[in-house]
């Protein structure tokens, strides 16, 4: 869960009053021409005590704590889209960028039809759609992780291994502490198969839903270009994204026990550092809302 926002430092770090403070360092300038050292501290002390009243009212505002809140959002959403975007180029996943790209290019448009005073397209209709490529990118990340983990096992290859251990284990001379190491490590190979096999189940499930998403977030894009201006837009726009909600079986099967098997290598997916099953969470979760 990301922290919350300081609503005090976003006040203090504001445009606006960045701008009233450097106004009020201009009056009292000017004030100091003609009165000297009494007007600068008159304009200074009437400075700071209007500062000090903002400070202790404007955070409170309601309306100010949903800017500072979907200020950080965004800045959240940014900085995970950079690090997946730069994750996924560095692996050469050059098609789900593409897929991206194009995604994206909607948003950007639907973003302009929701700035027409005459549809009923909002922009946090819009924003729930830009937070879904940032999901999609969160996903195609996990798969390409899975892509990796299924390259670097073979089952033949576990296989030999386990008859290999199987076949020590029917060595009449082997003594109690060594048939006890090499049970355990059976276990561990027959855990390592059963976590490939599971893996390769959900992988499938996941590609569906990568081939599914880009197809029905167009569905969504011709629904609002073909009738921008429809009075029902909230409820069709509702519907589509209904469609576009990821199985949950996809995000709840990706568990740490499983995932733990990429070890180091698994991706950072979020700005702090979330591990590939959170973006799957993460997406499900968000559409769900």
């Amino acid at each position: 869960m990301n922290p919350k926002p300081s609503y005090l430092g976003a006040f203090l770090r504001h445009p606006a009053n960045r701008t009233a403070l450097l106004a009020a360092g201009v009056v009292a300038i000017f004030a100091s021409i003609p009165m000297g050292l009494a007007g600068l501290a008159l304009v200074g002390t009437l400075a700071v005590g209007t500062e000090i009243l903002a400070a202790l009212m404007v955070p409170s505002l309601p309306s100010f704590k949903a800017w500072v809140d979907r200020e950080a959002h965004h800045q959240g959403l940014s900085q995970r889209r950079k690090l997946l975007i730069d994750e996924l180029s560095a692996r050469g996943e050059s098609g789900a960028l593409s897929t991206y790209q194009h995604m994206w290019e909607r948003v950007q448009a639907l973003y302009e039809t929701a700035g027409d005073r005459q549809t009923t397209l909002t922009r946090q209709d819009v924003e729930k759609l830009e937070a879904l490529t940032v999901d999609y990118l969160g996903l195609c990340s996990v798969n390409a992780s899975l892509r990796r983990r299924k390259e670097q096992i073979s089952e033949d290859q576990v296989n030999r291994r386990i008859a290999s251990v199987e076949a020590q284990l029917r060595n009449p001379a082997l003594g109690d502490e060594e048939a006890r190491q090499l049970r355990a490590t059976l276990a561990e190979y027959a855990e390592v198969l059963n976590r490939a096999r599971r893996l390769a189940v959900r992988r499938s499930a996941l590609e569906a839903t990568l081939l599914a998403m880009p197809d029905k977030m167009e569905e969504v894009y011709q629904l609002v270009i073909t009738s921008p201006y429809a009075t029902d837009m909230g409820s069709k726009l509702e519907d589509s994204l209904s469609r576009l909600r990821i199985a949950e079986e996809v995000a709840a099967e990706f568990d740490d026990a499983d995932l733990a098997a990429f070890g180091n290598n698994a991706p950072r997916v979020s700005a702090s550092g979330s591990a590939a099953n959170a973006a799957a969470r993460q997406a499900s979760q968000r559409q769900r809302t």
